[in-house]
C-alpha cells in the first residue's frame, strides 16, 4: 500500500480479516466480498488476510474502521458480536481468532503512535469450526445477513447510507 498522507486520510475503511482456508475463520473475508459491490465508492475496502502488523498503515490513515473478522469471544457458535470503541480489544493475552493476536498488535501501535481511527467497530462471528475449507459452515452462513445488517447499520449511523437503500 502507498503512503497516505495525513490529510489524504481515508473516511472510512472496512477491513477484513481471516484465513479463508480455514473454514469460519475466513467469515471477515467473506463478508468483504459480499460487500464489495454494494457500498459506495468512497469507502475503501481492503482484504487484510492474515498479514496483522502490514495492516498499520491503513489502520492508521483511517478515520472510521470497521474489521469484519471470526471473533473467539465465548458465544455460541454464528452468533455475531459488535464490539465498539474502548470495548474493542488492543492488546490481550487470549487469543480472538487464529490472527487475532497481531491485529491486536496493530491497534496497539497505531494507538501508541497517537494515530488510530477516531472510531472503530469490530463486527465479528463466533466460528463453529477452523477446519481445512474454504466454505463457511452452515451455521456461519446462517449469520451473514445478521453481520451485513450490522455492517450497514454502522454506516447509516455514520450518514454513508440510506436505511432504505440496504
Amino acid at each position: 500500500m502507498n503512503k497516505v498522507n495525513r490529510e489524504d486520510q481515508i473516511e472510512i475503511g472496512i477491513l477484513g480479516l481471516g484465513n479463508s482456508i480455514r473454514q469460519d475463520e475466513g467469515v471477515g473475508i467473506h463478508l468483504l466480498e459480499r460487500l464489495r459491490n454494494d457500498l459506495p465508492s468512497e469507502i475503501v475496502l481492503l482484504d487484510g488476510g492474515t498479514d496483522g502488523l502490514r495492516l498499520l498503515e491503513f489502520v492508521e490513515n483511517t478515520k472510521r474502521l470497521i474489521v469484519l473478522d471470526a471473533v473467539e469471544a465465548g458465544k455460541k457458535p454464528g452468533e455475531v458480536v459488535v464490539w465498539r470503541g474502548d470495548d474493542v480489544p488492543k492488546y490481550t493475552s487470549n487469543k480472538l481468532s487464529v490472527h487475532q493476536m497481531s491485529f491486536a498488535e496493530v491497534l496497539y501501535w497505531a494507538g501508541f503512535q497517537g494515530r488510530s481511527p477516531n472510531e472503530i467497530v469490530v463486527i465479528g462471528v463466533q466460528p463453529e469450526n477452523l477446519d481445512w475449507g474454504t466454505e463457511l459452515t452452515e451455521t456461519l452462513q446462517r449469520s451473514i445477513p445478521e453481520a451485513l445488517n450490522q455492517v450497514n447499520a454502522c454506516l447509516e449511523e455514520w450518514s454513508v447510507m440510506k436505511a432504505a437503500g440496504h
